[in-house]
C-alpha cells in the first residue's frame, strides 16, 4: 500500500550521496508528474536534481521562513500543511540529510500523522554527521561525542546548559547557520570552556568543492561570516582537571585523592568518623559567609561543604556502602515526593499548607519505613549535633503544639528570674552546671515568645563583641600599650571608647 506521506532524505549536499532508493523515488515522481515538497530549496542537492530531472515538479516551504515567528512555529506549520496535502493525495516530503537527524519538522510531522491516522514511510539519507566526522577523522561512538543543535543550545541559560553539556567529551554543535547564532553558541559554551579553547567550524561537509574547516579559538567564533546553513562546530574535550565548572570533575578529584597508590596519603586515611568534624566546620563557615553577606566567600565555602559530601560518598563507594549516585537519587526522589503541589496534582493556597503537607508526607515516610508512630516521641528525630540553642527551641516548638506552653510572656520572664535565682543559690559545680543549662533553656524559650532565633541572636552578639574588642585592641596599639597592662578602671574607659567606635557592640 502506498504511504500517505513519504519522507525522503537528501543527504548532506552532494548528488552522489543521494541513496538509490531516493533516486528511484524522484525518478518515478518525475515520470508521474507528482509534486515533491521540499522543506527548503537552499540545499545543493536540489539544484543537481533539477538539472538531472528537469521534469520534476518542485514546491518548497521557504515562504514560511519569513512568515513564522520562531522555529517551532515554522516546523509546526510545515507539518500541518504536509498532513493537509496528504488527506487529498500521497505526498513526498524531502528534507536535507537524514529525515530523523536534526529534523524537527519531521518529528512534528510523524506525530501529526499518527494523530490523523496517516500512513508514513521514511527513505533514509546520509546525514551531515558522517562527512563531518570524516573531515575531523572522528569516531563519535568511540569518543562518546555529544551532538547538540545550535538553536537549542543557544536557547539555554548558563545554568541549564550546565546540566546538559559534558565538556570532557567531544561536542558537535550542528546547524550553526549564521553569525548571530554562532555568537549565542559561543556565549553558552563560554560557561564551560576557556575563551582560548581551540574549536573547528566545519562547513559544507560532503560537498567536494565547498567543504572546509576553519580552526579558531572559541572567542572568535562569531568574528567572521564563515558560518552558514551547512556549518557544524566541533569542540574537542577538556581534560578532567581543566573542566573546573563540572560536577563530574569533583567526583574524579575525590576518587583520585583516595586512589591507591597515586592518591593523597592523608585523604586515603580518612573515614566517616574522622571527617565528621570537617562537615561541622565547613557548615559553620557557610553560615558565617551568609551572615557576612559575602557572596564570593559563600561560593567558596559552599564548595568546601560540597567536597565533604563527595568525600563521604567516595569513602562509602570504596567500602561498598553506597555511591554519589545514591546521594543524588535520595535527595531528588525526596524533593519530588515532598512537593506534590509542584510535581503532582495537589493544590495548595499558601506556604502554611506546604508545611502541613511536608510534615504529613514525612510522617507517612516514617510509617512506610516501619516506624511505630504510636510509640514515637514528638521529640524524636531532632539531630543532637545541632547547636544546643536550636535544639532547645525545636523541642519547645514541638511540645507547644500539644499544649505544653506558657500562656503569657510575663510567665516566661518570671521563670527566667526563677532560674537566675536558682543559679545564684547553687553551691556545687554540678548544681551550677545544671542551673546554668536551665537558665539558657528558658532564655531560648523567651526567644520563641519574642519570635527571635536564639542561636542567631547569640551569634550576632558574638560578632558584635568581636568587633568591640578588636576596636579596643586597635586603641591599645595606638597607645603603644600591652593589653595585660590595663587596670580594671582603664579597661572600662577603653571599653567606652571602643563602644563609641563600634556602637553596635553589646555592653558587658
Amino acid at each position: 500500500m502506498t504511504a500517505a506521506i513519504t519522507i525522503v532524505g537528501l543527504g548532506p549536499g552532494s548528488i552522489h550521496d543521494l541513496t538509490l532508493a531516493a533516486q528511484t523515488l524522484f525518478s518515478q515522481a518525475a515520470q508521474q508528474q507528482q509534486t515533491v515538497y521540499f522543506r527548503t530549496l537552499i540545499h545543493p542537492t536540489v539544484e543537481s536534481l533539477q538539472q538531472d530531472l528537469p521534469t520534476l515538479r518542485i514546491e518548497s516551504f521557504d515562504r514560511l521562513y519569513d512568515e513564522s515567528q520562531d522555529w517551532n512555529t515554522l516546523y509546526q506549520q510545515i507539518a500541518q500543511e504536509v498532513c493537509t496535502l496528504a488527506t487529498q493525495q500521497p505526498v513526498i516530503y524531502a528534507v536535507p540529510g537524514h529525515p530523523l537527524i536534526g529534523e524537527t519538522s519531521v518529528q512534528n510531522l510523524l506525530q501529526m500523522a499518527r494523530e490523523r491516522q496517516l500512513s508514513t514511510q521514511i527513505i533514509s539519507g546520509l546525514s551531515f554527521i558522517e562527512p563531518v566526522c570524516s573531515l575531523l577523522e572522528l569516531d563519535p561512538f568511540e569518543a562518546g561525542a555529544q551532538i547538540f543543535d545550535a538553536t537549542n543550545l543557544a536557547a539555554l541559560s548558563g545554568d541549564e546548559a550546565g546540566g546538559k553539556i559534558i565538556p570532557t567529551v567531544p561536542l558537535l554543535v550542528v546547524q550553526v547557520y549564521n553569525r548571530r547564532l554562532a555568537s549565542a553558541v559561543k556565549l553558552a559554551l563560554s560557561e564551560f570552556y576557556p575563551d582560548e579553547w581551540p574549536v573547528k567550524l566545519v562547513r559544507a561537509a560532503g560537498i567536494n568543492q565547498e567543504e572546509s574547516v576553519l580552526e579558531l579559538p572559541l572567542y572568535e567564533l562569531d568574528r567572521n561570516t564563515f558560518a552558514n546553513h551547512l556549518s557544524t562546530l566541533y569542540v574537542p574535550p577538556l581534560d578532567e582537571l581543566t573542566a573546573l565548572r563540572l560536577p563530574e570533575t569533583l567526583r574524579y578529584i575525590t576518587m583520585r585523592l583516595r586512589r591507591d597508590p597515586d592518591g593523597c596519603p592523608w585523604d586515603r586515611q580518612q573515614t566517616h568518623e574522622s571527617l565528621t568534624r570537617y562537615v561541622i566546620e565547613e557548615t559553620y563557615e557557610v553560615v558565617e559567609a551568609l551572615e557576612e553577606q559575602n557572596m564570593d566567600k559563600l561560593a567558596e565555602e559552599l564548595g568546601d561543604l560540597l567536597l565533604q559530601v563527595y568525600l563521604h560518598a567516595e569513602v562509602a563507594r570504596q567500602d561498598e556502602e553506597f555511591t554519589i549516585g545514591d546521594v543524588y537519587e535520595q535527595i531528588n526522589a525526596k524533593l519530588i515526593r515532598r512537593h506534590p503541589h509542584v510535581f503532582g496534582n495537589i493544590e495548595v493556597q499558601n506556604a502554611g499548607q506546604v508545611v502541613q503537607n511536608w510534615e504529613e508526607i514525612k510522617r507517612q515516610e516514617r510509617a512506610n519505613a516501619g516506624t511505630d508512630l504510636a510509640e514515637e516521641s514528638i521529640l524524636d528525630r531532632v539531630p543532637q549535633a545541632t547547636p544546643a540553642l536550636m535544639v532547645a527551641q525545636e523541642y519547645q516548638k514541638r511540645v507547644a503544639k500539644v499544649g505544653f506552653e506558657f500562656n503569657h510572656l510575663d510567665e516566661v520572664y518570671a521563670k527566667l528570674n526563677e532560674e537566675l535565682l536558682e543559679l545564684q543559690q547553687a553551691k556545687t559545680p554540678e548544681e551550677q552546671h545544671e542551673e546554668l543549662g536551665d537558665l539558657l533553656f528558658i532564655a531560648s524559650k523567651l526567644g520563641r515568645f519574642l519570635k527571635i532565633d536564639a542561636e542567631e541572636a547569640l551569634r550576632a552578639a558574638n560578632r558584635k563583641f568581636k568587633r568591640r574588642f578588636q576596636a579596643m585592641e586597635e586603641l591599645a596599639r595606638q597607645q603603644q600599650r600591652a593589653l595585660h597592662s590595663y587596670t580594671i578602671s582603664e579597661w572600662s574607659d577603653l571599653w567606652m571608647q571602643a563602644k563609641n567606635a563600634a556602637p553596635d557592640a553589646p555592653l558587658i
